[in-house]
């Protein structure tokens, strides 16, 4: 058996462990929260999706759920067509970075972001109590198919936000690899609306994940190796569901997914004339900080977890929000992280300041960063980690989200994944080496502690 999680971030566990009958309870818990109300539910390509979407779909139908059965579909679509059908809610199956053997259910809320953590709480409470709503036998809830036009409005929308003239006069030769994931058939079709020379990478519906579908550096070997060859412009890594990108410059350079989110923001606050509101985690890179600064813009920091990046977005009326994965959403746009439209906004920035993609990443404060994900059981993580502040009795803590350690040249932040038994550390400095010294320090601690 291996890892399975119920929490904040929805359902999501390795095969065998995240069983169908745990899928069941969990869609009967959610159609029960919605009182038997349209629910849109989509999938990825992975080769456990097809048995889970099938109990899911059974389940909210005896629910009396109408089941609006969107079929393969990208994380940010289902965002999109949520409020656009008018559905009560949604259920994305889909383990965005996850590795192959893992699989997760998450649900939507009628605004299209996913669920908060106090009404998340409510469908737990459903599900832990095992009292759910039951239909008649001429009340079951129908499967319906979504309008034949409705992935055309969310293209729609996305080009309404951009220069698409301009990007589509450069005739920009792009690489996208898509990891065979959700996203291709809508990514191809978005390409040819900005008139971009695309390749696609990995672009099959085999349910195989060609690589590590967390769009860091080590993913993105196969568009690094034919993007100078090909003279290509710029090459995007996604993950499976269109959640997360990582950059490949047309240098060669293979970016850390950290500095998508700056690349993008340091656009936005270029083109607005006014004071903009900024919305990240704890534990994304000081570059989004050192950019804040120089256009005099606002940020504000939260907890890890998309929910909690989008509920505070709209708690402070911010008006752009996204973390250190290579994740971005906009208030002005659906209420989740949306990298098609990532996609277009660093093209659009390649176009207005007339850069190649290796001048666009030199023109940003660049940090040396290491991520490591340390194996330890979800009950022992806050302990082994507090642990290193009677070690580091130099540094400022602050424990908003895990631990974040702070001094003048860097930082590390640990904290226990919501989503995997482990601990997740990230150390950013200025020095390559400092940064290598401190992360191999607390990562030979924590092995003792565990």
């Amino acid at each position: 058996m291996g890892s399975f999680r119920l929490g904040i971030a929805g359902m999501r566990g390795e095969i065998p462990s995240l069983t169908p009958e745990l899928a069941i309870n969990f869609a009967s818990a959610l159609g029960t929260y919605l009182e038997g109300e349209t629910v849109v539910v989509g999938r990825d390509t992975r080769i456990s999706s097809p048995m889970l979407y099938r109990s899911v779909i059974s389940a909210l139908m005896s629910c009396g759920c109408d089941v609006i059965d969107a079929g393969i579909i990208s994380a940010p679509e289902i965002h999109y067509l949520v409020p656009e059908l008018k559905a009560k809610g949604g259920l994305l199956i889909s383990a965005g970075h996850h590795p192959m053997g893992w699989n997760a259910l998450i649900p939507i809320m009628e605004n299209g972001a996913n669920f908060v953590k106090v009404k998340l709480q409510e469908v737990l409470d459903i599900y832990n109590s095992k009292r759910f709503l039951m239909a008649n036998w001429d009340e079951i809830g129908k499967i319906k198919i979504p309008p034949k036009n409705v992935q055309e409005g969310y293209l729609d929308m996305l080009c309404s936000k951009l220069d698409v003239k301009a990007i589509a006069s450069k005739n920009f030769m792009v690489i996208a690899d898509f990891c065979n994931g959700s996203g291709t058939s809508i990514g191809v079709k978005f390409a040819n609306r900005l008139g971009l020379n695309l390749l696609s990478l990995n672009g099959a519906n085999s349910g195989q994940l060609p690589h590590d579908p967390e769009p860091r550096p080590r993913a993105a070997l196969q568009t690094h190796s034919v993007l100078k060859p090909l003279k290509g412009d710029i090459g995007f890594v996604f993950n499976s569901d269109m959640s997360r990108t990582s950059i490949v410059t047309s240098s060669g350079e293979t970016l850390s997914e950290e500095y998508t989110f700056p690349l993008v923001l340091e656009h936005i606050l270029q083109k607005s004339n006014k004071k903009i509101k900024v919305v990240t985690n704890w534990c994304t890179t000081k570059s989004l900080d050192d950019i804040v600064k120089k256009y005099d813009a606002k940020i504000y920091k939260t907890i890890v977890g998309e929910s909690s990046i989008i509920d505070k977005m709209n708690e402070v009326s911010a008006d752009i929000a996204g973390d250190g994965s290579g994740s971005v959403a906009f208030s002005n746009h659906i209420l989740g992280y949306d990298n098609l439209l990532v996609m277009g906004l660093i093209l659009e920035a390649m176009t207005t300041q007339q850069c190649s993609s290796e001048e666009l990443a030199a023109s940003i404060p660049r940090y040396h960063i290491i991520k490591k994900a340390i194996k330890c059981p979800s009950s022992h993580g806050y302990n082994a980690i507090k642990e290193l502040k009677n070690v580091f009795t130099d540094a400022e803590v602050i424990e908003e989200d895990g631990f974040l350690f702070k001094w003048k040249g860097g930082w590390v932040h640990l904290r226990s994944s919501m989503t995997e038994p482990i601990i997740r550390m990230i150390a950013e400095f200025k020095s390559k080496e400092k940064a290598e010294d401190v992360s191999t320090q607390i990562r030979g601690l924590l092995d003792r502690y565990i």
